[in-house]
């Protein structure tokens, strides 16, 4: 008799040991798969995009993963909303575009038409007992961390209270309400989307294959001598609000709550910024008045990480294609008013972390190639992963 879906996910969680790599079949089994998209991508919230993209009244982006495509648009009178971007008569995709502006939503096939609320103002044809009201876009929960703009696909969506109250002080101090999108790639990796996560949260790999990272983190050295600079920086900078620690992420975080967590931490000596010879690229943000040398570590929910630089930010995401692809978006934030080409140039801007995520796509890519030999098994993990085991950890507990 063959195992149900429930009972196999079950037995490879149980067999998977810790302190190891996981199984290759988390990484190339379809229930697994389906099972992750459920658990994790269906009920987490996920970095969208930014106010600063939709501007204007009907302005939209679309947020696509698995077989999923999200509406994020600016409605009549200017608040941020969200719809499945399914068309309820036949099903068909009505936004074609990953970006524009309209001032309702027209569907290609049939022409059925929404306002920017989501409500059915025109469907052609339809019989007499039909109901348009009962027929608006699919709801998509939308909550604003700052300007960031993040998006819910469950119908109980975590609560993002503690969350809220425990970042509100960086998120002054940084000025996440006075920020804009300067740029944002998407690098589309042919592997599993937990390779690209897992390669993103250690820096075991730092030294070898990011040279240019290496000279300006200080994470990228031994663990000796990170953690003997990190304490030496948190000492010298205990007044300094930017110096909070804060870890709710993963299997710590509070029943019913988003996961998140805040951490400071120090670049090399003579560094100021993520950039060519750690030099400052652009103005401060929010309310600083000068370079303490570090970096911010901010991270939302399972799949959405930060890094806060004193003069700007770096936004990561990554969503599943399908079991063997995903995308990798980065995204570059800073002063809301500083000016393109015055105040920052983009080459400088985001010159680290675009070679540094070229170099991470081969990586993940290469790393795919070795698990998907019938002789790949589990590793061991160094001391330098134990932040990737504290997401193995709350990956296996949500699996089931």
């Amino acid at each position: 008799m063959a195992l149900t879906q429930s009972d196999k996910l079950k037995q490879l969680v149980a067999a998977q040991q810790r302190g190891y790599s996981l199984a290759q079949s988390f990484y190339k089994d379809l229930d697994v798969y389906q099972a992750e998209v459920k658990n994790i991508f269906l009920k987490h919230w996920l970095y969208a995009g930014h106010v600063s993209q939709i501007p204007s009244s009907g302005d939209y982006f679309t947020v696509d993963f698995d077989t999923e495509s999200v509406i994020v648009l600016r409605t009549a009178v200017g608040a941020v909303k969200a719809h499945l971007n399914l068309c309820r008569h036949r099903g068909s995709r009505i936004c074609l575009d990953q970006s524009g502006s309209q001032k309702s939503l027209t569907c290609p096939y049939h022409a059925w038409s929404y306002n920017l609320d989501g409500e059915l103002i025109s469907a052609r044809n339809m019989p007499d007992d039909f109901a348009r009201s009962v027929n608006g876009l699919h709801h998509v929960n939308v909550a604003l961390l700052g300007g960031l703009i993040f998006i819910c696909l469950s119908n109980t969506p975590l609560s993002l209270d503690s969350l809220r109250h425990d970042l509100k002080q960086p998120f002054k101090l940084f000025g996440m309400n006075s920020m804009k999108l300067a740029e944002q790639k998407s690098y589309r990796i042919l592997a599993n989307w937990k390779l690209a996560v897992e390669n993103y949260q250690e820096c075991y790999h730092c030294a070898p294959s990011h040279p240019e990272f290496a000279q300006i983190h200080a994470m990228a050295k031994s663990p000796k001598v990170f953690q003997t600079a990190k304490v030496n920086f948190s000492q010298a900078n205990q007044d300094n609000p930017k110096f909070m620690a804060l870890n709710r992420y993963f299997d710590l975080a509070e029943k019913g709550q988003e996961g998140y967590q805040y951490d400071r931490n120090p670049l090399l000596p003579g560094a100021l910024s993520g950039s060519v010879g750690g030099k400052p690229v652009a103005p401060l943000l929010g309310a600083l008045q000068e370079y303490d040398g570090g970096a911010s570590e901010l991270m939302i929910g399972p799949l959405s990480y930060f890094l806060i630089y004193d003069d700007h930010m770096l936004g990561y995401r990554f969503l599943p294609v399908s079991v063997d692809e995903c995308i990798c978006e980065v995204s570059w934030f800073v002063e809301e008013s500083a000016v393109q080409g015055q105040d920052y140039q983009l080459e400088q801007l985001t010159w680290l972390w675009d070679v540094t995520t070229q170099a991470d796509k081969s990586i993940i890519m290469n790393n795919q190639k070795g698990v998907d030999s019938r002789f790949y098994q589990p590793g061991r993990l160094s001391e330098m992963e134990s932040f990737q085991q504290s997401f193995l950890d709350w990956y296996l507990q949500t699996l089931v």
